[in-house]
């Protein structure tokens, strides 16, 4: 007899506990499923301040302040950095080579023997004439209708001239056909063209020039 009912409890409590598990299980069956919500494609912060005047609205939505004051091409297309154009610094001005010196075309020329020259001075004024070799020789003179050799001369050379009466004395150098040797005759000079007629340049190749 205890037997039966003991049998009978535990039917009921398990007839109990399949009861709840079965309402349970349709209570979660019951419950609806979430849906995911879709994104918003124009979210609402770009027609808020500071958005709405500084952000474009996204495309395919309705146009904020920010949208309506670009034109219609740069509304459609994405926003850029600016192009940033850095101006190159100006290199220095490249030198220009001088022009070549104009002088005029030499008057004489002296085969000169291991760079040096000798001079044949004749003095045809009839005044005393005042000679000297720059950085070479010590002043001289040359009287009128004399004639002196200059020995030895290193090229280049420079010979002055000066009459002692303040008057213009021409300068004639004469090429000869003896190797290293220059003629040089001082002849009166009336009208002169060059205030530096008197002065002789002898150059490094044997040219000879008035100066």
């Amino acid at each position: 007899m205890l037997q039966n009912r003991m049998n009978m409890k535990n039917i009921v409590v398990a007839g109990t506990l399949a009861g709840s598990t079965l309402a349970s299980l349709a209570a979660l069956i019951a419950l609806p499923k979430a849906v995911a919500s879709p994104l918003n494609p124009c979210p609402g912060i770009y027609y808020e301040e500071p958005f709405n005047s500084t952000r474009i609205s996204p495309q395919g939505c309705p146009p904020n302040a920010a949208t309506q004051g670009l034109t219609p091409s740069e509304a459609q297309t994405p926003a850029t950095l600016p192009n940033r154009t850095i101006p190159l610094e100006a290199g220095p001005t490249p030198l220009q080579p001088p022009l070549p010196e104009n002088r005029a075309e030499p008057v004489a020329t002296v085969a000169l023997s291991n760079n040096s020259f000798d001079v044949r001075l004749t003095n045809r004024t009839n005044a005393l004439v005042t000679f000297e070799v720059v950085g070479q020789t010590q002043r001289r003179y040359l009287e009128g209708g004399q004639e002196v050799i200059l020995q030895g001369i290193s090229a280049p050379a420079t010979i002055t001239f000066v009459r002692q009466d303040d008057g213009f004395v021409e300068v004639v150098p004469i090429s000869t056909s003896e190797p290293g040797l220059l003629a040089v005759q001082l002849d009166e000079d009336a009208s002169p063209l060059d205030a530096n007629q008197g002065v002789l340049r002898i150059q490094q190749d044997g040219q000879v020039f008035l100066n």
